[in-house]
């Protein structure tokens, strides 16, 4: 999912490891990342050709980054600073590009996932965009059948709490994507939410609390 995230990101606009870290981090209500792990990524999806980057002056980047899209900056060649320090920004390239609308197209089992793909799906044709929004609701419909169908025999309280609540939030998470279906097929914006996981958290954190 890593791959997903950092291509997802940098087709929005070239960035420095520095920075492309603390995107990840703001990912849809947090993507758990290690900074130790992001460079290797990054040299693992530049050797595939997913990925280049570019040699450019610190001074350079702060004055040509924007706050909002940080739109691609076309860089023909390296710029040095006067200490001789570099920083390398990386672009995604025509290959990663492609690789993303792979990467947005896989099945939508995995809420992680899912939550990425959704950050991202902006980026995929219209009728791949309705595609994976229903394999998600087919995914879920199937989820909600085994669990009626073999429900949680436990005798704790507490178990059975947590069984409801699963089937609760599935049962709102099919409502929020039928209406997101619905938006899609007729071409108009939802104005509604776009995660359901975010509404499911304000209901159960009203004053703001976070899960732990």
């Amino acid at each position: 999912m890593l791959d997903l995230a950092v291509l997802g990101l940098l087709k929005e606009g070239d960035l420095h490891g520095y920075e492309l870290n603390k995107r990840l981090k703001s990912l849809v209500g947090g993507y758990a990342n290690s900074y130790g792990a992001l460079y290797p990524a990054l040299a693992r999806l530049e050797r595939r050709g997913w990925v280049s980057s570019t040699a450019v002056a610190p001074e350079l980047i702060a004055h040509e980054e924007t706050s909002e899209g940080h739109a691609r900056r076309n860089r023909k060649r390296s710029t040095r600073s006067k200490s001789g320090r570099t920083r390398k920004v990386y672009q995604i390239t025509e290959a990663g590009e492609d690789h993303l609308l792979e990467l947005l197209q896989e099945d939508a089992n995995n809420e992680r996932r899912f939550r990425l793909q959704l950050a991202f799906c902006r980026f995929l044709p219209p009728d791949r965009r309705l595609a994976l929004f229903e394999l998600r609701r087919a995914h879920l419909v199937s989820l909600q059948a085994m669990a009626r169908r073999d429900p949680v025999q436990s005798t704790d309280p507490y178990v059975r709490s947590l069984f409801q609540r699963d089937q609760e939030r599935r049962e709102h998470d099919l409502v929020w994507l039928d209406r997101l279906i619905a938006d899609e097929r007729t071409n108009r914006p939802s104005s509604e939410s776009t995660d359901p996981m975010i509404d499911a958290d304000r209901s159960e954190f009203p004053q703001g609390g976070q899960p732990s």
